[in-house]
């Protein structure tokens, strides 16, 4: 060991945890905090029409709470006051109405304005001698959490008025016009106390509110990414699926070995032409479910149906060695579900399938409706081992023979005439 991480180490032993402290700034917080926020989207209109509801209710109710006892307790002394509140509470009740309806910007333009206004004519009528200045920055905290960003002019309007109040209550042009000689002092007081009190749980409702929609916003988002997720994995191999997520574009993978499986429901398109739709795709799907749980079980990767054909491969995306055994077993397991399929309608069907063994290259292409494929001539040959077939069986080339052990039974068929191959000795695999 050196002896700077000797001293480094004793200095650490004689100040623990003091190096914590004394790092660098973070100069990417930083950065990230002053850079533009992301644009808004539908979540962030619907959660300020949902604030913008809830502060309408709160200043209705604030109002209303210094209007009342007014009403009963100074109305000879205060009867511009109560009227200013009354009004303002009508205001705030106008815009929950018009918020009610669905109204997506008239209720905050009624909230604010009528903020600015309710404030103002308070301060001119009563000065600063009940604190009523506490409840202008409401104003700007109510411009930046409920006018989008992209209307500056109405963001800076807010914070400029809430400015202007401010510095008006603490200059000496609004002195008050009312009268407070003949009020309560014991009421004045109180009122004065109460005052910042009020503008305080106003704002934390307000923040409160906002953070639960947020919430409540993150939270659909959540289980919308999970949705999205299943349904990507419906039709993606977990993989691949998580490679899209981090890149755009094609995805393409060279595979030296896979299994490849085509299989094909011998007398269903005779079956399908007297049936009405809907009774044919529920027959497929009571097939194919079957498969797909085989498919499932035993670890291949389905590729796709077309018609009455089902696509499956053994080795892609994941290499493994055991794909041809994995392949072999997913053919018999589909002989067998066609066989209790048959036993259970009574319907006259049977599966035909072929496999090849060798490479292809696999991935996803194309900008919409992708999905995962596989390509080469491993691919043909295996569909021409399916369609030069016969029913009930499984017919594999001399690739895949040589690719399973001694477990699995081959029978050799002989050559056979493949389109595009020339003759090609085949095997059958027996159960």
């Amino acid at each position: 060991m050196s002896n700077n991480n000797r001293e480094n180490e004793a200095a650490g032993t004689a100040e623990p945890g003091l190096s914590r402290y004394l790092r660098k700034p973070d100069a990417r917080f930083w950065l990230e905090l002053l850079s533009p926020p992301p644009v808004a989207g539908a979540a962030a209109a619907v959660r300020r029409r949902r604030v913008t509801r809830f502060a309408l209710g709160v200043a209705t109710v604030v109002a209303l709470l210094y209007a009342v006892p007014a009403l009963f307790l100074v109305p000879e002394s205060f009867w511009p006051g109560i009227v200013v509140n009354g009004l303002a509470a009508a205001s705030y009740g106008v815009g929950m109405w018009m918020a009610s309806l669905g109204q997506p910007n008239s209720p905050r333009v009624i909230l604010i304005l009528t903020l600015v206004l309710h404030n103002g004519l308070l301060l001119w009528l009563v000065g600063n001698q009940v604190l009523i200045v506490v409840f202008a920055p409401l104003i700007a905290l109510l411009g930046r959490a409920l006018i989008p960003e992209h209307r500056r002019l109405g963001r800076t309007g807010c914070y400029v008025m809430s400015l202007v109040l401010i510095l008006a209550a603490l200059g000496p042009w609004f002195p008050g016009v009312l009268d407070f000689s003949r009020i309560p002092p014991g009421l004045t007081a109180f009122t004065r106390w109460t005052n910042p009190v009020v503008a305080l749980l106003a704002a934390v409702a307000l923040l409160a509110t906002f953070d639960k929609e947020v919430l409540r916003s993150e939270a659909d988002l959540i289980q919308e990414r999970e949705r999205s997720d299943r349904l990507l994995h419906a039709v993606l191999p977990h993989s691949i699926a998580a490679e899209l997520r981090q890149q755009q574009g094609m995805i393409a993978r060279r595979h030296p070995e896979v299994s490849v499986l085509f299989a094909d429901i011998v007398g269903f398109t005779p079956w399908a032409a007297e049936r009405d739709p809907e009774e044919v795709i529920e027959l497929l799907e009571r097939i194919f479910s079957r498969f797909d749980d085989e498919v499932q079980r035993l670890g291949a990767e389905k590729i796709k149906t077309i018609g009455d054909a089902y696509m499956a491969v053994s080795g892609a995306p994941e290499p493994r060695a055991d794909h041809a055994e994995v392949i072999a077993r997913l053919a018999r397991g589909f002989l067998d579900a066609l066989q209790q399929i048959r036993e259970e309608t009574g319907l006259d069907l049977d599966v035909r399938v072929g496999i090849h063994t060798g490479p292809v290259i696999a991935g996803v292409i194309g900008s919409t409706r992708f999905s995962y494929d596989v390509w080469g001539d491993t691919v043909n040959t295996a569909s021409r081992m399916e369609s030069s077939g016969e029913a009930g069986r499984i017919q594999i080339t001399a690739a895949t023979r040589e690719a399973l052990d001694e477990n699995f039974v081959c029978h050799p068929r002989g050559e056979v005439e493949v389109k595009g191959k020339g003759l090609l000795s085949t095997w059958w695999l027996e159960d």
